[in-house]
C-alpha cells in the first residue's frame, strides 16, 4: 500500500513541476531560515547547561549608586574572596577569577628554535577549587599541587598544542615557558578542553595567591577581578549574599563615605552569566531579547511556508477532482484520501528539507558574521537530527492536513460533475484568503521595521556628532611600551616629523571625541553663596591641536596649554549647567577640584559633542591635558587631494618603523570606528532585511497560489466578459481588485503593531529619527507594489486566453 502511494504521489508532483518548485522552494526558504536560527539559538542556551552543581554556582557582582546614577560592574573588590570565605556560612567554594595580561610567550629550543606568541588570550589566576568546580579532565599534573607555588601554570589541551605542537600532554608537564622575556614559568598541568559551551574558557591557568593586584583594597572595583562562588546544598542565596553586603559595606565605609557613592552587590546565577550583556567585561555574551527575537522571526517564517503550501496546494484541487471522484467512488475512506494528501506533503517536506539543508549553508557562510563564536566546534549532531525529525512531521501534520481533510468535504458526485470549485471555495476561500491576510501582515512588519531600523541606523552613522571626522585616521602608541623609559616621549618627537609630510594636514596626541571607554571622576563646584554642586564628569585627555583638528567650537575663554600635568580645564555645555553656570562666559575662571583633589581653573567651553553612543544622552566632560596620557594618535589627512592619502599612510608607516621598530604599525579610519559602536545595530538590520526578503518571497508564493485558483474559478465568466467586449486591462483589474483589498486589510492590521515595536525599540536610544507616517505609507505602496506584480502574471494569462477554449464545454 506504501509503495503505491508514494508512487502515484511521485507521478503527481512530477505532472505538477511548477506547483511541485514552488511548493518546495518555499518550504525550504522558511526551513532554511528556521534551521539556521536553531542552530544559533541552540548555542547561544546550551552554555553551562552541562556545568554539574550549576543551580548552585553565582557570581557576585558590584553595583554602585552615585550622584543619582547608577551603574554596574562584573568585578568584586579583591579582598572579597578571602574574607568571606572565613566569615560567610554557606559557601563551599569560592573562586577568584583575575583576568591575567602577559605581553608575550616565548617557548625556548625545540628542533625549529624558539616560538614567540604576540598577546596571548584568556589568561586567568585562580585558585585549585577552579577546577573542582569545573569538570576539567586532567591530561597531565595533579589539581592538588597544580597551583600551590609560584611562577606555575596550567594550560589546555589546546594551548598545550599551540605552544607545543606534537608533543604528548605528559610531556609537556614540567617545560618551561618564558613570559614577557623576564618570568621563567613551568607547566605544571595540562587539562582537556572543556566539550560543551561554558563562561569558564580560560586557556592559561596561574596561581592567584602569588599574582599582584593593582588594587588591592576594598575602595576600587575593577571587571578584571571577577568572584564565583558554590553554596552547599540547601544554602539559602538570599541570606548568603546579605552576609557578604553587610561585609563588603563595612569594609569599604571610609571610600564609600568620602566619594559619595553607595556600593552592594548581587548574585547571577551561573546559567544567566552568559545573558548579562548589562555588565562590561572582556568577555563574548549573547543579548536574551536579541535570542528571543530570533525564535520568533524562525515561528513567523516557518507559519508563512506552511501557509505558502496550503493557497498552493488548494489551487490544485481543481485539477485533481476527477482523481479523488474516483478514488472516492471506488470506496477510499477519508482516511485513505488525508493520508494520500500527507504522504505528498511529506515528500515535498523531505525534499524541501534537503534543498534547506545547502541553503543553510550558504546563508552561514555569506552571513559569517553574524554567526557566534565558536559554534561549529559544538554541533550536536543527534539534538539536530531530532530537530529535523520534528520539523518534518510538524510541517508535514500541519501543511498537510488542512488540504486532505478540505477535499474529503466535496461529495464525489460533485466532483466528476467539475463542481469542486464551488464546494471547496465555500468555506475554504474565506479560510485562504484570512492565510493570505496573515501573511502580509507579517511582511508588513517586517518591511516597515526594515525601513525604521535602516533609517534609524542611517541617523546614528551620520548625524551631526559635534566635531568633525572627516579624513581621521587613528592609532596607539603600544600600551608595553608606554612605561618604558627608552620610548618616553617618542610620540611627542613622531608628532612633530609627521605634521611635516605631505598629505597630512594635522596630527593630535589625546583621547578622540567619541570611542566605547570613558574615564569619570567626581567633580565639586563652590557656588558664590557657599553651597557646593557635586557631579560625575567624563574626562578625556587632549593636546593643545585636538581640538582645532576636530574642529570643536571654543564659545568661551581659550583653549589648554601644554603641560606635563593637569592645571586647567576645558569643559562642555553640559557640564556648564550641570554646575548651575548660566552662560560660558560666566565659566571663565572658577575653580572645580575632584573629591579629594585641589582647585583649578576653567579656561575654556566648547561646544557640546557626543563622547559615547546615541543610547545615552551627550555627558558633561572635562577636558585636559597632562603629557603621560597623550597616547593616542589623530591623523587629519589632506582633504583636498584624496589620491596623497595611500603615500601619506606608507609614510606615517615608515615613520612608525623609525620610532616603534618592533610593533606593527596598526591605524583605523576613525569612521570605521564610529561604525563599531553600532555593530549590533548593523547586524539587527541585516538580519530584519534578510527576514523581509524571505516573508516577502514566501508570501508572494501563496499569492500565487490564491490567485491561480481565482483565476481557474472564473475562467468561463472571463471568457463571457471578453466576448461581449472587456479589454484585458478592465479584466486584470477585476481579478486583481479582491488580491489588493487582502493586501489593504494585511496593511491596516499590521500598521499600528509595527508603530508599537519599532516605537518600543527607538525608546533605547537618546537621539533617534521620529516615526513619520510616510514610512507606513511607502511600505504600503511597496507591499502593494509587489501584491499586483505577484497577481497580475496570472490575471494577464486569464485575460489572453482565448474564450472560445474556456467556453466551448458551454
Amino acid at each position: 500500500m506504501i509503495p503505491n502511494h508514494l508512487k502515484i504521489s511521485l507521478r503527481h508532483l512530477w505532472r505538477n513541476r511548477l506547483f511541485t518548485a514552488l511548493n518546495i522552494l518555499g518550504l525550504a526558504i522558511g526551513i532554511s531560515a528556521c534551521w539556521a536560527i536553531y542552530r544559533i539559538v541552540s548555542y547561544e542556551f546550551s552554555f553551562d547547561k552541562q556545568q554539574p552543581n550549576r543551580e548552585r554556582i553565582y557570581r557576585v557582582v558590584s553595583h554602585f549608586k552615585s550622584d543619582g546614577n547608577e551603574g554596574k560592574n562584573a568585578g568584586v573588590p579583591t579582598p572579597m574572596a578571602d574574607a568571606i570565605r572565613e566569615e560567610v556560612p554557606g559557601l563551599e567554594k569560592v573562586v577568584p577569577v583575575w583576568d591575567h595580561w602577559k605581553e608575550s610567550v616565548l617557548i625556548p629550543g625545540g628542533k625549529t628554535g624558539s616560538n614567540r606568541f604576540v598577546e596571548p588570550k584568556k589568561l586567568i589566576a585562580t585558585s585549585e577549587q577552579y577546577f573542582e568546580m569545573v569538570p576539567y579532565r586532567w591530561l597531565a599534573g595533579r589539581m592538588a599541587t597544580a597551583l600551590d607555588g609560584p611562577n606555575k601554570v596550567v594550560l589546555t589541551q589546546s594551548r598545550a598544542e599551540n605552544y607545543f605542537p606534537g608533543v604528548p600532554a605528559a610531556q609537556v608537564l614540567g617545560k618551561t615557558i618564558l613570559y614577557d622575556d623576564t618570568v621563567a614559568v613551568r607547566v605544571s598541568g595540562v587539562v582537556a578542553d572543556l566539550d560543551f559551551p561554558s563562561s569558564f574558557d580560560a586557556q592559561e591557568f596561574f596561581p592567584v595567591r602569588f599574582t599582584k593586584n593593582s588594587n588591592p583594597n576594598w575602595g576600587g572595583v575593577s571587571s578584571n577581578t571577577k568572584l564565583y562562588i558554590q553554596l552547599v546544598p540547601n544554602a539559602a542565596p538570599a541570606n548568603v549574599l546579605k552576609q557578604i553586603n553587610a561585609i563588603s559595606a563595612k569594609a569599604g565605609a571610609e571610600n564609600m563615605k568620602k566619594y559619595h557613592f553607595r556600593r552592594w552587590h548581587q548574585f547571577i546565577p551561573l546559567p544567566q552569566v552568559h545573558f548579562s550583556t548589562e555588565y562590561g567585561e572582556n568577555m563574548r555574551k549573547a543579548n536574551q531579547n536579541v535570542l528571543y527575537g530570533l525564535i520568533g522571526i524562525a515561528v513567523f517564517l516557518l507559519l508563512l511556508a506552511c501557509i505558502n503550501y496550503i493557497n498552493l496546494t488548494t489551487a490544485q484541487m481543481p485539477q485533481r477532482a476527477k482523481e479523488v471522484g474516483i478514488r472516492k467512488t471506488l470506496g477510499s475512506s477519508r482516511w485513505h484520501l488525508i493520508r494520500q494528501f500527507l504522504g505528498e506533503t511529506l515528500v515535498i517536506t523531505v525534499l524541501a528539507v534537503t534543498l534547506s539543508y545547502l541553503l543553510s549553508r550558504w546563508a552561514m557562510a555569506t552571513f559569517q558574521e553574524l554567526i557566534p563564536e565558536g559554534m561549529d566546534q559544538y554541533t550536536e549532531y543527534g539534538k539536530i537530527a531530532v530537530f529535523l525529525l520534528v520539523l518534518i512531521m510538524g510541517v508535514t501534520g500541519f501543511s498537510g492536513l488542512y488540504p486532505g481533510w478540505l477535499v474529503t468535504r466535496v461529495q464525489a458526485v460533485s466532483m466528476m460533475r467539475g463542481q469542486v470549485t464551488t464546494e471547496v471555495g465555500k468555506g475554504g476561500l474565506t479560510l485562504r484568503k484570512s492565510l493570505i491576510v496573515f501573511q502580509f501582515v507579517v511582511a508588513q512588519l517586517f518591511i516597515v521595521g526594515t525601513m525604521l531600523v535602516g533609517r534609524q541606523l542611517h541617523y546614528l552613522l551620520n548625524k551631526d556628532l559635534g566635531f568633525n571626522r572627516e579624513a581621521v585616521l587613528t592609532f596607539d602608541v603600544p600600551w608595553k611600551l608606554q612605561d618604558k623609559p627608552a620610548y618616553k616621549d617618542r610620540q611627542f618627537t613622531m608628532q612633530q616629523e609627521l605634521t611635516k609630510q605631505p598629505g597630512i594636514s594635522a596630527v593630535a596626541l589625546g583621547n578622540a571625541p567619541m570611542n566605547s571607554s570613558f574615564n569619570s571622576n567626581s567633580y565639586q563646584y563652590k557656588t558664590k553663596k557657599g553651597g557646593i554642586i557635586e557631579k560625575s564628569m567624563f574626562m578625556k585627555y587632549i593636546d593643545t591641536t585636538l581640538l582645532s583638528l576636530y574642529r570643536i567650537p571654543l564659545l568661551a575663554g581659550r583653549n589648554l596649554a601644554a603641560s606635563d600635568t593637569v592645571r586647567e580645564y576645558v569643559i562642555n555645555e553640559t557640564a556648564l549647567h550641570e554646575f548651575g553656570m548660566s552662560s560660558p562666559q560666566e565659566a571663565i575662571g572658577k575653580y572645580i577640584q575632584q573629591l579629594d583633589g585641589h582647585p583649578i581653573p576653567i579656561v575654556g567651553v566648547v561646544k557640546d559633542f557626543h563622547i559615547g553612543s546615541f543610547y545615552q544622552k551627550i555627558e558633561p566632560v572635562l577636558l585636559m591635558t597632562r603629557k603621560n596620557r597623550l597616547t593616542t594618535f589623530n591623523v587629519k589627512l589632506s582633504t583636498s587631494n584624496p589620491a596623497q592619502w595611500q603615500a601619506a599612510i606608507q609614510q606615517m608607516e615608515q615613520s612608525w618603523k623609525q620610532f616603534y621598530p618592533t610593533e606593527p604599525f596598526e591605524y583605523k579610519f576613525y569612521d570605521s570606528t564610529l561604525e563599531e559602536i553600532y555593530t549590533r545595530e548593523r547586524n539587527m538590520s541585516r538580519i530584519i532585511n534578510l527576514a523581509t526578503a524571505v516573508a516577502v518571497v514566501i508570501s508572494c508564493l501563496g499569492l500565487f497560489g490564491l490567485s491561480t485558483l481565482i483565476a481557474f474559478q472564473r475562467i468561463k465568466e472571463v471568457g463571457v466578459r471578453k466576448v461581449l467586449g472587456a479589454t484585458v486591462v478592465s479584466i486584470v483589474g477585476l481579478l486583481t481588485r479582491d488580491f489588493l483589498k487582502l493586501v489593504l486589510v494585511a496593511i491596516l492590521i499590521a500598521s499600528p503593531i509595527a508603530y508599537y515595536f519599532t516605537n518600543k525599540w527607538l525608546q533605547e536610544f537618546a537621539y533617534k529619527v521620529d516615526i513619520e507616517w510616510w514610512v507606513f505609507a511607502a511600505g504600503a505602496v511597496m507591499a502593494i507594489a509587489i501584491a499586483f506584480v505577484t497577481v497580475s502574471f496570472q490575471s494577464i494569462k486569464a485575460a489572453l486566453t482565448n474564450p472560445v477554449k474556456s467556453l466551448r464545454s458551454e
